[in-house]
Parts: C-alpha cells; structure tokens; sequence
C-alpha cells in the first residue's frame, strides 16, 4: 500500500510535453487518461495534442489526437473531462489568435468541433477554457474570459438539449475577472460551481442549484497578488461531509485552502499551519476528495503541489487534521517543471497525479491499496502516507 512512481516516457514512449498537463478518468471503462501538447522540432507536429491512456492492464498508450481528429494545432494548454452521461470524452482549447475554443470528443474516435461557432457566439475568448461535466445533470460546461473580462459559460446537454449554448454570467455591476476562471461540478450536492478571481483581487464563486445560477459570492480572502502573479482557483467537493474547498497559491508563496463548512466559508494557511516546503512560484495546486471506498473506508482531501525544490508534495486531510508528504525527492525520482494535474478513482482505491518532468517527461504518481505497480516509490520505497513499508 503506498505511492509508487512511473515514468511514462522512459517505460512507454509518451512523447515529451510542451507544458502542463491535463488528466482524467473515464470511470466507464475504467481507463486514466492524460492530455498535452508535444514537445517537438518539427512545427508540423509542435502543439499537437497527445492523449495518453490505460486501462486495468496498467499499460500506457499514446494516440496524436489532433492527427486523429483533424483539428488545428493548440496554442493553449488543454483542458479535459470525461462526459460519462454519454460515455464521450473532451479536450477544449485554443488555436491561433482568433478566439475561438477548439474541442476535440471521442466517440467512436476522435473528432474536431469549433464550439464558437457552434454555439453562435461572437465572444472571443482570451485564455485558456477550462470546461468539466455534471453526471447529475448530466451536462458539459466550458467557461471563460473575453477581452473585456467577463466571465461566460458555453453548455451542452443530452437528447433533445444536446446542443452548445453560450450564457454570460458577469453583470454590468458585478466583479469582472482578472485571470482565466475555473469550475467543478460537486454532483454528491447536486450543484455545479465556477471559481473566479476578481478585478478587485478578491475570490468568487458562482454557484448553479437546480439548474439555475446564482450571482457571484465573495469567498472572503484578498489574494493580494499582483496581476501577473495572480492564482487560478479551481475547487472540489468532499462527499464524505458535504464541505467544498478552493486551494490557490498565494502571493506570499504559501498554498492556502477556503473551505465551506456549516454554512461559512474559512481559510487555512496550508503552508505555515500544517509546514514544509514552500511552493514553485507559478505552478498551481490540485485539489480533490478521495471518498470512502471498500479498499480505504476513511475518506481523505489532497492538495498537491511542487515545492521550491522541485519535488511534488501532498497535503492530506483525515478525521485526525492535516499532514504533508513528499511523493517524490528520493534516490531516482524525477523534479517536477509543471504544475500536477490530479483525480482519484474510488472504484479502484487509487490516487492518480501526473506531472511534467525537468526533462519534459510525464511522470505518473499512483496511491494504491494493496499491491504496488511502479519502480520507484518514495525515496526509492512504497510509503503509506509517510510511513516506509
């Protein structure tokens, strides 16, 4: 039981990573999957996407899915969710300078949209989307920023409602975004919740019940960063006990979590309360529940991140509080260059973070129950949260 490590470039041949990383599970499968863009020489190839995936064989594969799809090169990092209300799978993106957000779905292979134009809008986007999908719902959403910082969401549904529509959730009198917003769909609470740094360096959040959004709600923190410095919040729910958690990096280089506990949002200063290293400046960190499941009956939080020393922490929350661990610094690991991108499978017992290492390869780190897959563990051992088995 324990971490282990693998590098899917070195054992697989995953082709080397331009930037960050994104990744996801298709719990209908069951398959893990991670998307970026390549690394390469040729500007035929430079930006395309490359998905990455397996199944319980353990078994990577790679796949050019901007080959496969017929779509144009990225010149953003994606973004990638399952829809598993249709058993279809979604990278979002943009291309050039134009504006328009780019998706690549798999159903029956991979197959290129421009969900501007779909969607009939004349907003142009000018960042990076960042879309995910409610199962309760049953709903996809991209949500992002237009030149004048406002914040919009493009939707799609099922059936008769299995079309793209664009809603524009900033208001003339309400807070305009500073940076690229970010949103999850919390389905245990059956609400959907989009993540937005404000003009006025304060943390909002947009929340949609029964299927309706409300108008945005300042969280409480100033982030007090300068523009260029600013985080990109994104969030998770916890089952386990119906709470909702935001984790970003702070202008003072310590990683801070708000949390929404009976009723009241609280913050926690991860770094200085809990300890260890500070972070990289720049890369964000990932959060996410890891619920209770037959293999591990006592339900955690995780926040990962890298620290200043290159290696890839984890924050962990259980009934006991708050600990940290290094997942990787030992004898033969590899120092993280991105941001981690993270999710746990609940059905299998595991924890999945992926990163890009200083080589620019993709490094996977994988928590799972019993048994161990993977060559190198913590400090060259398997560890169970800290503990060497």
């Amino acid at each position: 039981m324990g971490w282990t490590t693998q590098n899917l470039t070195q054992k697989f041949g995953a082709p080397p990573a331009l930037s960050g990383l994104v990744g996801y599970l298709f719990a209908a499968e069951p398959t893990r999957h991670v998307v970026y863009r390549q690394q390469s020489g040729d500007s035929a190839s430079a930006g395309h996407l490359i998905e990455l995936y397996c199944g319980t064989d353990d078994v990577w594969h790679a796949k050019d899915i901007t080959d496969e799809g017929g779509a144009p090169q990225a010149t953003s990092d994606p973004s990638a969710y399952a829809f598993e209300s249709e058993g279809t799978q979604h990278v979002v993106f943009l291309s050039d300078d134009d504006g328009h957000i780019h998706e690549l779905y798999q159903s029956d292979g991979w197959h290129h949209g421009d969900l501007t134009d779909s969607s009939a809008s004349v907003v142009r986007a000018v960042d990076p989307p960042f879309g995910w999908a409610s199962a309760h719902y049953g709903t996809q959403h991209v949500v992002f920023r237009d030149e004048y910082r406002r914040v919009y969401l493009l939707s799609r549904g099922t059936g008769d409602d299995a079309s793209w529509t664009q809603h524009p959730l900033t208001t003339a009198t309400g807070p305009h975004a500073a940076v690229a917003p970010g949103g999850y769909a919390f389905d245990a609470a059956q609400t959907q919740h989009l993540m937005m740094v404000g003009d006025d360096q304060l943390l909002y959040e947009y929340v949609m019940t029964n299927g309706a959004w409300g108008p945005p709600r300042n969280l409480g923190p100033n982030v007090g960063a300068s523009r260029d410095a600013l985080p990109h919040p994104t969030g998770y729910g916890f089952a386990g006990d119906g709470t909702r958690h935001v984790p970003w990096l702070g202008e003072d280089r310590d990683i801070h979590e708000q949390s929404f506990t009976n009723g009241a949002w609280s913050p926690t200063n991860l770094t200085t309360e809990v300890g260890g290293t500070s972070p990289m400046p720049g890369l964000a960190p990932v959060g996410y529940a890891f619920e209770s499941n037959p293999a591990v009956p006592v339900g955690t939080r995780n926040v990962i991140h890298v620290g200043a020393d290159g290696v890839v922490y984890e924050f962990w929350n259980d009934p006991s509080g708050w600990h940290v661990n290094p997942l990787t610094g030992g004898a033969g690991s590899f120092p993280a260059a991105s941001a981690p991108t993270a999710f746990a499978d609940p059905v299998a017992g595991t924890q999945n973070v992926f990163y890009r290492s200083t080589a620019d390869e993709i490094i996977e780190l994988r928590y799972t129950p019993s048994g161990l897959h993977g060559s190198v563990g913590i400090h060259g051992s398997a560890h169970l949260h800290g503990k060497a088995l």
